[in-house]
């Protein structure tokens, strides 16, 4: 009468079962398959070694997991099933004397724990659907609390970059007058008066150019500070990376550099803003050729099916992709000295830059990646395993 209570408000199960002793896992077994409607299917393992080969390959639901075996002993073997599977149920059957054993163990991976010996099939039964849906609710509330965090971030920049984007715009017009008339003198002197000094023509030619250097970067903070709405066309993503490779062609040139395209072929249009998504090839483009003084830049084009727990997206911009949606990829790897550890975390961050020695302001990954969100995408930084880093901007097909 107990097991058939049971089956009323349970649903059927996929257990595997991780015990060495023959005898506990007897009745275990016998517990599970008193009715054919609770479970599935039934997988045994008297090993960690073959338990984990059988998670792998089969859908689990709930691990019953005996601590000690021959392979791993202790909480070790609770370490080992959780930090591989994460997002695994697992319920630990502890010997019959290790109450407090099985209690430690619910703050280091477990749902619950049963004691040898202790328990009958009604209460294996309830134990394993409750640590299922323990299990569930903690991994949203993990979730949950992620996403609080990564919007709190997220307002904290915004109102950040709302602050710098009022001052860009305040003093934008201040100092572009004065650049205005620095750069008209300089027009005037160049081309009226006439100097015998060889060096005069060059000592106006960099204030020029360091003057319009000025300019474009008030123009900088201006475009990083507001953007305006996206004009979205059908449109072939090789078009614009080869728009953006001929633009930037002239710093490739001063390089021993090879330029090596794999594109998808066929890959469809896709809806996006062309001067924004070429504006972040441009920048990705000329990231990869400021770090490699020669070798290659490879730049790859592709479709895929995004994962179901889309694992390959950043979890800042899973929001805006749906599970087993189709997306285009487009990664640049070069062979430079990748990204420096203790930089990787601050790449995107506004305003920082390794080269700020040589002109570099650091707002081109920022708002690079806020085209990329603003068109639902990703924008992935990464260092390469051999040689290099790799940027990859990941963009949905709606």
């Amino acid at each position: 009468m107990v097991d058939q209570f049971a089956i009323q408000y349970q649903s059927p199960l996929r257990v595997l079962v991780v015990e060495d002793n023959p005898v506990d896992l007897t009745v275990i077994k016998s517990m599970l398959t008193g009715t054919t409607d609770n479970y599935t299917f039934l997988k045994t393992a008297s090993t960690i070694k073959t338990a984990l080969e059988i998670i792998e390959e089969y859908p689990i639901d709930v691990v019953i997991l005996d601590l000690n075996l021959p392979d791993s002993q202790g909480e070790k073997t609770l370490q080992t099933v959780h930090n591989r599977f994460n997002d695994l149920t697992i319920v630990v059957n502890t010997g019959a004397y290790e109450e407090e054993l099985g209690l430690h163990t619910l703050s280091n991976g477990a749902q619950d724990f049963l004691v040898k010996g202790r328990y009958t099939a009604y209460t294996l039964n309830k134990v394993l659907h409750f640590a299922i849906k323990r299990k569930k609710l903690e991994t949203e509330l993990t979730r949950t609390v992620q996403q609080v965090k990564d919007a709190q971030e997220q307002l904290l920049q915004a109102e950040k970059m709302n602050v710098v984007g009022i001052l860009a715009s305040g003093i934008a017009h201040e100092v572009r007058n004065p650049l205005a008339t620095i750069l008209y003198g300089i027009t005037y002197l160049h081309e009226n008066i006439r100097v015998e000094d060889k060096n005069y023509h060059h000592v106006l030619k960099n204030i020029k150019e360091a003057t319009k250097r000025a300019n474009d970067i008030i123009s900088d903070l201006l475009d990083f500070s507001k953007f305006k709405k996206l004009q979205l066309d059908e449109t072939n993503i090789h078009h614009v990376i080869k728009k953006a490779l001929s633009l930037i062609q002239y710093e490739i040139d001063k390089k021993t550099l090879q330029i090596v395209n794999d594109f998808q072929n066929s890959i469809p249009p896709i809806k996006i803003d062309q001067n924004r998504i070429e504006q972040v090839i441009v920048n990705l483009l000329l990231n990869a050729i400021h770090a490699t003084e020669e070798g290659k830049i490879s730049i790859r084009t592709y479709t895929r099916t995004l994962s179901n727990d889309l694992t390959e997206i950043p979890q800042i911009s899973r929001k805006n992709f749906t599970p087993g949606q189709q997306a285009l990829f487009c990664s640049i790897d070069d062979s430079g000295s990748g990204i420096p550890a203790e930089d990787i975390d601050q790449v995107f961050y506004p305003f920082f830059t390794s080269r700020r020695a040589k002109g570099g302001i650091g707002l081109g990954l920022y708002v690079a990646r806020n085209i990329i969100d603003i068109h639902k995408g990703a924008l992935i930084l990464k260092n390469n395993e051999d040689k290099g880093a790799q940027a990859i901007v990941v963009l949905p097909y709606r």
